[in-house]
């Protein structure tokens, strides 16, 4: 796993089962005003409230390395079904731990949020997590904003017992633009299809977006591998 520079060490701290805006059982994002920057002009495209259609069933190749958990996962591990693709069970958050992976760019940075199935049993996921920003602005505190989902395909994937799969976190960070910032002070993540909820320790200032119908601050779907 790397870090960025400013990012701090992960802390989870499972919520129970919470039905918030931001978890997502639809497929809507957040809406409103246009980016502030050249850059989330750019990124504008690449982003919108809802995601694209399931695409084929894929296999997760084993991690190389798997990500080291670093917190104890989201809760009290489920039990599993019998392990095989054929016969998976989604895979429950108690069996997932979560850690940053891979981080880059500059004007739109990509952060890949690693999940890896600690469970003894193979498990799937598909499509996007929930994911929501908490933080101040300049007239809130603990403001919370829903990310929005970028426009792609994506596909099932199956984790076997130690291997893992991410999504990207796509954001602008605040020196990129002017206008309203958020000080992020954490992010809470919900898997697809679950309303278990998972809070991450991050210390980020990003660009305000959450009135733009294209933001350049956005989540993609559940991907195999770390």
């Amino acid at each position: 796993m790397r870090f960025g520079g400013s990012m701090a060490a992960i802390s989870v701290v499972a919520t129970g089962f919470m039905v918030t805006g931001c978890s997502q059982a639809s497929s809507s994002g957040a809406a409103g005003g246009p980016a502030s920057s050249a850059a989330s002009s750019a990124a504008s495209s690449s982003a919108s409230s809802s995601g694209a259609g399931a695409g084929s069933e894929q296999t997760s190749a084993p991690a190389s390395p798997a990500p080291s958990p670093v917190t104890p996962g989201w809760g009290t591990a489920s039990p599993t079904a019998a392990a095989g693709p054929a016969s998976a069970a989604k895979c429950q958050p108690g069996d997932l731990s979560l850690a940053f992976g891979a981080k880059s760019g500059t004007t739109q940075v990509v952060l890949a949020v690693d999940l890896t199935n600690k469970g003894t049993a193979a498990c799937t996921m598909r499509g996007f997590p929930g994911v929501d920003l908490i933080g101040a602005t300049t007239s809130q505190q603990d403001f919370r904003w829903s990310l929005a989902r970028q426009s792609v395909s994506y596909s099932k994937v199956t984790l076997q017992p130690g291997q893992a799969a991410h999504f990207n976190l796509t954001y602008l960070p605040a020196a990129m633009g002017s206008g309203d910032n958020i000080t992020v002070a954490k992010i809470v993540i919900t898997p697809p299809n679950d309303f278990t909820q998972a809070q991450v320790t991050w210390n980020e200032s990003v660009i305000l977006q959450d009135g733009a119908t294209s933001p350049g601050t956005y989540i993609g779907p559940i991907t195999a591998g770390a």
